[in-house]
């Protein structure tokens, strides 16, 4: 093949794409611009090739929004890096000379009662006072920007040193039988008071509320019942519940104990019994990302940011890390105030996630990583973008009025691309925003 014709097919192929990328690009613009949600809302979005970094399309991009949940891709990364796919939370007890019985806790957002139980099994014997070390990461249970009405939802339960179960409790709730009133059932054995304001009612319509200006350990329940129904419902002191849990660890274990419970820190001096694990950090973030776990994102970013200072873990530890993990990027700098995206005090641009999107691919460990995010048939994509699910990555976001989704696509070309889509200030149907946001990826795919 002589150079010139060479040349005339590179030529022609460079046009091509461009001319593929143009008429992309233009059908993206006509799917934001005819859409009524661009009448009164605010749509930014940014996409970039993968592999270079060139943003190929932007709208809005450099405005800023709330990310949302998409948020947890970019502070559960420095984590990953930091402490390891495989790293694992150890839960340990130890025993000092005057038979007193220690539990280190550690940070682990998984912990669960049966694993306490297990823990407490190792101990043969009688012990004198039980010590709870509660100082891996500090006591700031809720985040900077929360909204208060939100703490009865089971998406945002407290999280502590003393996270157990998820901070959450089941609560049955029963119709009327022989013309009296609904029945609450709370047989977690957390004592909290729920206030029954049910009626019996053609149909199952209630509501949960707490009013922490009158008292923060009352939670109304109003509406009407007709059915048996479930509810999840954060606790309101997390350091209780988790004692509440403990002694039914020392029950279900056969553990004796003659003093009391309470908190203090284990010294080099004890004496290691025993400990239990987590699962690895890669299953924990897993389930961040594809359950868009508030509660895990929160307590994963405080362990990275102990591992990163060689301090307790606290939030404004873990933004450190993220900071530093992020530094490089050229676009805006974000405000970012939690790890999970809920805060109303986040500001991101698409233009920052889309690039750091791209720093994200670029790092050697991004296959393993792009497979902890959600694929359409699971978690929070599980009823989205079927039509391309072999080709699809994305983290999605959803608050009130706000809503993203940010992830790759690989295209009918070939091509991989990373996009960030957010939308706020729309008072539309969620469904409608999810279905633009869906369309818009739809046609990078077709790049």
């Amino acid at each position: 093949m002589s150079k010139f014709f060479k040349c005339l097919v590179t030529a022609m192929t460079i046009m091509f794409f461009a001319t593929l990328q143009a008429y992309a690009a233009n059908r993206i613009d006509s799917i934001i611009k005819r859409s009524k949600i661009n009448d009164s809302s605010t749509i930014a979005v940014s996409v970039r090739n993968a592999k270079t970094g060139g943003e190929i399309y932007a709208y809005n991009q450099n405005k800023l929004m709330n990310p949302a949940s998409a948020l947890k891709v970019f502070t559960m990364k420095p984590v990953y890096d930091l402490l390891g796919s495989d790293y694992k939370f150890k839960t340990s007890l130890y025993k000092d000379k005057k038979n007193n019985l220690y539990i280190k806790l550690a940070g682990d957002p998984s912990f669960s009662t049966q694993k306490l139980t297990e823990l407490l099994k190792n101990n043969k014997g009688e012990v004198n006072d039980i010590v709870i070390d509660p100082y891996a990461t500090d006591y700031v249970e809720w985040g900077i920007g929360w909204m208060w009405d939100d703490d009865v939802s089971p998406y945002f339960p407290k999280y502590s040193p003393f996270t157990i179960n998820n901070n959450m409790i089941k609560v049955d709730i029963l119709p009327a039988e022989n013309g009296g009133l609904p029945v609450i059932k709370n047989n977690s054995g957390y004592s909290i008071i729920l206030v029954n304001m049910l009626k019996s009612g053609d149909e199952n319509n209630f509501t949960i509320s707490r009013q922490p200006w009158q008292s923060s350990d009352t939670t109304l329940f109003v509406g009407t019942v007709n059915q048996p129904a479930s509810v999840m419902l954060p606790v309101d002191n997390t350091e209780r519940y988790f004692v509440t849990c403990l002694k039914n660890a020392i029950q279900k274990s056969g553990l004796k104990y003659t003093g009391n419970i309470k908190t203090g820190q284990v010294l080099r001096t004890l004496t290691p019994v025993a400990s239990v694990e987590s699962d690895e950090l890669q299953d924990l973030i897993a389930v961040t990302l594809k359950e868009s776990n508030n509660l895990y994102a929160e307590m994963l970013l405080k362990a990275g940011g102990a591992k990163y200072t060689n301090s307790q873990g606290t939030t404004a530890n873990g933004l450190e890390l993220f900071k530093e993990q992020y530094s490089s990027i050229k676009s805006n700098s974000p405000v970012i105030v939690d790890a999970c995206g809920i805060s109303r005090n986040n500001l991101f641009t698409a233009s920052w996630m889309s690039e750091a999107l791209h720093k994200i691919y670029k790092d050697k460990n991004f296959d393993e990583y792009e497979k902890l995010l959600p694929k359409p048939i699971e978690g929070t994509l599980s009823d989205r973008l079927i039509n391309i699910s072999r080709f699809v990555r994305a983290k999605t976001g959803t608050m009130s009025g706000a809503s993203s989704l940010v992830g790759y696509v690989t295209a009918k070309s070939g091509t991989k691309y990373c996009y960030a889509i957010l939308i706020q200030n729309f008072d539309l149907p969620v469904a409608e925003i999810k279905a633009l946001e869906d369309n818009i990826v739809n046609a990078i795919y077709e790049y």
